[in-house]
């Protein structure tokens, strides 16, 4: 999601006045040296910039420099073998997301940690995902774009659809359709939300499944027919929902803060409360919307059983879908 006009309006949002510095619980956890936040990204995208932001504030809170550090590759494992390899003790943390951190455990058979090696910080929002489809495709509505789908795979040339890449939320979204509607679309995997979102506009995939952060700046190139979410987007009121066109799909993924599993309890729970801090600031959740987020403020508890409940949602899509990684 390397969005230039979201990466400038949440910088823009980070650039604010800083909050004011409430001491910290007397009880509470402090850290002793820097702390690192590795992010499974490059710089720029939305899990970076949403980082970023809270990084700022965080290192105020906890008396402690708070450094971001980029280490993408293979599909978040790079950042997440970093993170095992240093002390279990809150000084390290991952800002992972339901990608790397929910369907890649799912859909990956030969990972190189377990992911019960992390647990659960905190949350930071969830993404806010949209049907999109190219300019040139006699559709205007979900219900149409059904119908086309139907008689195109019936006369042997099935619609294709775009995602952001092969185990994605945006793939996972797709198959997910697919499941719940019965209709056959072609999966055509890019490597990100741009480049597929990018492919959409230029007629060369019908459909895609892509944050509204990365469809909306592109409306004036795709037609966008709904929202994945269960109410219409407060910033995007005139599109429906998926449920309102009558496909009873929700679709988005998670942002948020893990750490190593054996990392003490008092460590955790401080830096929870300080992330629920940052994210209630009216600044972070203008910021959150302007751009297509959802807020997403959970205990650690609560946390914990939200990721579970996602990976059991996600593992029957799956399976059924053959989602798989190689290598």
């Amino acid at each position: 999601m390397n969005l230039a006009t979201t990466r400038r309006a949440l910088l823009g949002a980070a650039a604010l006045a800083p909050l004011a510095r409430p001491a910290l619980a007397q009880n509470g956890w402090r850290a002793s040296r820097p702390i690192r936040m590795l992010i499974p990204f490059p710089p720029g995208g939305a899990t970076d910039i949403i980082a970023r932001m809270l990084a700022q504030q965080m290192g105020d809170r906890l008396g402690a420099s708070l450094v971001v550090d980029n280490r993408p590759g293979a599909n978040g494992i790079v950042a997440s073998q970093a993170l095992l390899g240093q002390p279990a003790d809150g000084h390290t943390l991952i800002m992972g997301t339901g990608d790397t951190h929910t369907i890649l455990p799912l859909a990956h058979k030969r990972l190189p940690y377990d992911i019960r090696d992390f647990t659960a910080v905190a949350p930071a929002a969830t993404v806010v995902f949209t049907v999109a489809v190219r300019q040139g495709l006699p559709v205007n509505d979900v219900q149409g774009l059904l119908a086309l789908a139907r008689s195109s795979a019936q006369a042997g040339q099935p619609l294709t659809y775009a995602s952001y890449g092969v185990g994605s939320a945006s793939q996972v979204a797709g198959e997910t359709f697919k499941q719940l509607t019965g209709v056959n679309l072609l999966h055509v995997p890019y490597q990100g939300a741009g480049p597929a979102i990018l492919a959409v506009s230029a007629n060369q995939v019908d459909v895609t499944f892509v944050p509204l952060a990365v469809s909306g700046p592109q409306k004036a190139s795709v037609k966008i027919l709904a929202v994945c979410t269960d109410q219409r987007f407060e910033t995007a009121p005139d599109l429906p929902t998926l449920r309102e066109s009558g496909v009873a799909l929700t679709a988005d993924t998670w942002i948020g803060l893990l750490a190593h599993a054996k990392t003490p309890p008092e460590v955790l729970d401080t830096i929870n409360a300080v992330v629920r801090r940052v994210t209630q600031s009216p600044e972070f959740l203008d910021a959150l919307r302007t751009n297509a987020f959802t807020p997403l403020n959970l205990d650690r508890a609560a946390w914990a059983a939200y990721l579970s409940r996602e990976s059991e949602k996600l593992g029957a899509i799956v399976r059924e879908a053959g989602i798989q990684f190689e290598g």
